[in-house]
C-alpha cells in the first residue's frame, strides 16, 4: 500500500490553527466550572440519543455526561439520555441532529460518513496501528480539520470522540483464521459502502443492517456472522448466538459525540464551555473504561463456550493483503493526502 508523502491541505492547517485557539479558550473556561451554581446557568432540557445498551461503557459515558452537567449547573440543565436506539438508529440520530429534534448523539464514524464522506478515513481497513495511533489521528490536526469542515458542510458539531474499540469478526459455527474462511458467509455489515466493500473483498455476502436488528438477525439465521468490537459483542449478547470470535482488529470504531450546531449557536458562552469541557472529560473516562473491561469481556465469552481466535502476524498480513483492492478504490474517494496524513500521524 504505497502512498505518496502529503501535507495537510491549507484548509486543514488554517482550521487546526483556529481550533487550537478555541481549545485553549475552552480549557480556561473549564477551570472556572467548579464554582458554578444554578443561577449561573439558564434552565433547559436537552435530548441525548445513542444506540448502545445501558451496560456498555459508551452508554455509561453518555450518562456520566448528563449527570456531570446536572451537577455543575446546579440542576439548571437537564440532559435526558435515550439509550438502545429508543429514539432512532445511528442514521436516524444524525438526521435528527440536523433538523434539531435531538441535541446530542453518539454515532459511529462510519454512519456519519454517509453524511460527510471524508470520515471514511476512520474505517479504512487496517489503517490504525493501535489505539494510541487512532487517538492521535482523531484528536489531532487530521481529526480537528475534518470536524471543522464537517461542521461547515453539515451543521453538525463534534464535541469529542468516544470509542468502542477495534472490530472483530464473529460467526455462528465457522472459525475464521484466514480470508478464505469468509467465502460465502452471510455477513451483517454497517450500512456504508466502505464496510460492504471490505467484506466483499473477503468473499463474504455482506448484508447492511442496523445495530438494533443484529441480534435477531443472528438468532434467526438471516445472517451467520457480523463484525463489532468486543464490547458490543458482549453488551448486545451476540456471544449467545455466535460460537466464534476472531480478533481481526480490522477497523477502529470511533464513536462521535455530536451536537446540533443550531442549538449550540444559541447557548451562552459559559454553557458552551461547560458542555465542551465535560464532553472531553467523559471521552477520556470512556476510553479508559472500555479498554479496562474488554479483556474481562473476552474472558467471560470464552468461559461461556465461545472460541476466541487470536491471529498471528502472518495471518493478519493475509487479511491486510486482501484489503489492497479496497485501499485502491478508496484512495481516490478519501484522498491520498488525507490517508497519508493519517498514516504519518505519530
Amino acid at each position: 500500500m504505497e502512498l505518496t508523502m502529503p501535507t495537510l491541505s491549507g484548509l486543514a492547517r488554517k482550521t487546526f490553527t483556529c481550533l487550537l485557539g478555541v481549545a485553549a479558550a475552552a480549557l480556561v473556561g473549564g477551570l472556572a466550572l467548579g464554582s458554578a451554581s444554578a443561577q449561573d446557568y439558564p434552565e433547559m432540557t436537552l435530548k441525548f440519543g445513542h444506540p448502545y445498551a445501558e451496560t456498555h461503557p459508551l452508554a455509561k459515558g453518555a450518562q456520566m455526561f448528563a449527570d456531570t452537567i446536572a451537577e455543575k449547573s446546579g440542576g439548571a440543565i437537564t440532559v435526558e439520555v435515550f439509550p438502545n436506539s429508543t429514539i432512532g438508529s445511528s442514521r436516524d440520530l444524525v438526521e435528527s441532529i440536523q433538523i434539531g429534534v435531538v441535541d446530542f448523539a453518539l454515532v459511529p464514524t462510519t454512519n456519519v460518513a454517509s453524511f460527510y464522506p471524508p470520515l471514511d478515513i476512520f474505517y479504512l481497513p487496517f489503517l490504525f496501528r493501535d489505539s494510541e495511533h487512532a487517538y492521535a489521528v482523531s484528536d489531532g490536526p487530521v481529526g480537528e480539520a475534518l470536524y471543522a469542515d464537517m461542521l461547515e458542510k453539515t451543521g453538525i458539531r463534534t464535541l469529542g470522540m468516544y470509542e468502542s474499540g477495534f472490530r472483530t469478526i464473529t460467526t455462528r459455527d465457522k472459525k475464521v483464521e484466514k480470508p478464505e474462511d469468509m467465502e460465502g458467509v452471510k455477513f451483517r455489515v454497517v450500512n456504508n459502502p466502505l464496510n460492504v466493500a471490505t467484506f466483499k473483498a473477503l468473499g463474504a455476502n455482506p448484508t447492511p443492517m442496523a445495530l438494533s436488528e443484529v441480534f435477531t438477525g443472528l438468532q434467526q439465521g438471516t445472517v451467520d456472522g457480523q463484525d463489532n468490537p468486543v464490547g458490543n459483542v458482549k453488551a448486545f449478547g451476540f456471544d449467545k448466538v455466535q460460537g466464534n470470535i476472531t480478533l481481526s482488529n480490522h477497523q477502529w470504531a470511533g464513536i462521535m459525540f455530536l451536537a446540533d450546531d443550531k442549538m449550540w449557536a444559541d447557548l451562552p458562552d459559559n454553557v458552551k464551555d461547560l458542555f465542551a469541557a465535560t464532553a472531553k472529560e467523559t471521552q477520556e473516562w470512556e476510553r479508559k473504561e472500555l479498554n479496562a473491561v474488554e479483556s474481562q469481556y473476552l474472558d467471560d465469552m470464552e468461559a461461556g463456550g465461545m472460541v476466541v481466535t487470536r491471529l498471528t502476524p502472518e495471518q493478519t498480513a493475509a487479511f491486510q493483503k486482501a484489503m489492497e483492492p479496497v485501499w485502491a478504490e478508496y484512495r481516490e474517494k478519501i484522498g491520498s493526502d488525507l490517508i497519508q496524513s493519517a498514516v504519518d500521524t505519530k
